[in-house]
């Protein structure tokens, strides 16, 4: 019997079972010239959706996903805007039937195929991003090939594997290092712990949000093997935390536009991103005093992309992050990045998220601003103090506001573009003079 391809949430797919999977759709009129489709996928049973999107890969085929809680009008609308010119929405693939989405646009894709992707970026509007099969190609070689540390590790894949992060470095960089991905659809955390026992030596794939929970009701005697963590950089006190939990933490840094673009195989302070991948050309600042905007080209291509992110080379030729360029915060000319604020007020005992943003000043140009959620009402009067003897001037945030809770986009980030438009809430408020 061959070894199996895959798992899901403890279940074994084969090579023949994807197979047998696929038939029914495979032998449809519509897929015997897969490479003139471009075909959104919505579906709830994850096994078929593997089984489809390597099938489809392998036959040159584009194809959207389209996460499985989408209803299906939003699932329709978002085909028809995507240029796709049908829809298979279903929850299994037995008896499926592919839906012709009228009105869609006769958007041509790149030979080989295509795998198209939604973007939020920070305003939560998508927007379709469409990388050719042989691009992605790329970036799974150029992925196995420098993150060696990962080689003989089980992929635990927590996360949607309709999305880059769970998809390609997830499940076909294992499939290419021919270490069957374990998927877990379960969010349970008591089942991932348990899955994660199971498989000692893991390399685990999931949200921060998700880490942290994992690692709060891991037991004080056991600790996680391999945890990459990719997104926003972790906040200093939660990185410190997740680092004493397990044995190795990662770190990978991309964008939809590029895949990941550089990955840290061992993270040891915040912001830091890695080596850039060996099929990227990346330009940044030359240190953390001149920083500049990450710009990535594509060197097979020559896509050039500005990532709107601020970040510099360290002596190492390590990568970092410092803040998004529309986050940077210009207070009387000196920048101002809003994770540094944030490490410093997560150090206060009690506060449990912090954010810092910016708002207009007629003195210095901008101001920074923060809210904080905490366990009780603090005492705001001290906390301006305490603040004071930890932050440089510039860095004090001119308005302090205790919040129940940070409003996050539905993809989970935080807009501090959205934050610094708001008014002031209802919470407890309080200006700092300068």
């Amino acid at each position: 019997m061959t070894a199996p391809l895959f798992y899901v949430d403890n279940t074994p797919y084969r090579r023949s079972d994807c197979d047998r999977l696929v038939q029914p759709l495979a032998n449809s009129a519509l897929l015997r010239e897969p490479a003139a489709i471009r075909l959104a996928v919505c579906m709830q049973n994850t096994a078929e959706w593997l089984a489809l999107c390597l099938w489809l890969k392998r036959h040159g085929a584009s194809v959207l996903p389209i996460h499985p809680g989408t209803p299906q009008e939003a699932a329709r609308a978002l085909a028809r805007d995507t240029g796709c010119n049908h829809l298979l929405f279903t929850d299994s693939l037995q008896n499926a039937r592919v839906e012709d989405i009228a009105g869609a646009s006769s958007m041509r894709s790149a030979d080989g195929g295509e795998l198209i992707q939604l973007s939020s970026g920070t305003t939560g509007k998508p927007k379709a991003i469409a990388r050719s099969w042989s691009d992605i190609d790329r970036e799974v070689d150029a992925y196995v090939t420098q993150f060696t540390e990962a080689q003989g590790l089980t992929p635990v894949v927590a996360c949607p594997v309709t999305h880059s992060y769970g998809l390609i470095c997830g499940v076909l960089a294992g499939l290419a290092r021919d270490s069957a991905p374990r998927v877990v659809t379960s969010l349970n955390p008591r089942f991932i712990l348990a899955g994660l026992k199971a498989a000692p030596e893991h390399l685990l794939y999931a949200s921060p949000t998700l880490v942290s929970l994992l690692i709060q009701m891991l037991p004080e005697s056991e600790r996680l093997h391999t945890v990459m963590l990719s997104g926003a950089p972790l906040p200093a006190p939660l990185l410190r935390r997740v680092q004493s939990r397990c044995q190795r933490l990662c770190q990978q840094y991309g964008c939809s536009e590029a895949g990941c673009v550089a990955l840290a195989t061992e993270l040891h302070e915040p912001g830091q991103l890695g080596q850039p991948l060996r099929h990227l050309a990346v330009q940044a600042g030359i240190s953390a005093q001149c920083p500049d905007e990450i710009r990535i080209t594509v060197e097979a291509t020559g896509q050039e992309i500005h990532s709107h992110d601020l970040g510099y080379f360290d002596t190492r030729g390590d990568l970092h992050f410092l803040a998004r360029t529309d986050d940077t915060i210009n207070v009387a000319g000196i920048n101002v990045y809003p994770g540094a604020v944030e490490d410093v007020f997560l150090t206060y005992p009690g506060i449990t998220d912090a954010v810092a943003f910016k708002q207009p000043d007629s003195f210095a140009g901008e101001r920074v601003c923060l809210r904080f959620v905490a366990e009780a009402e603090l005492d705001i009067d001290h906390l301006r103090q305490w603040c004071r003897d930890r932050l440089a001037p510039h860095q004090v945030p001119a308005l302090l506001e205790q919040v129940e809770a940070i409003p996050r986009l539905a993809n989970g980030k935080v807009s501090r573009r959205l934050l610094s438009k708001t008014g002031q809430p209802a919470e407890r408020t309080q200006e700092v003079p300068a």
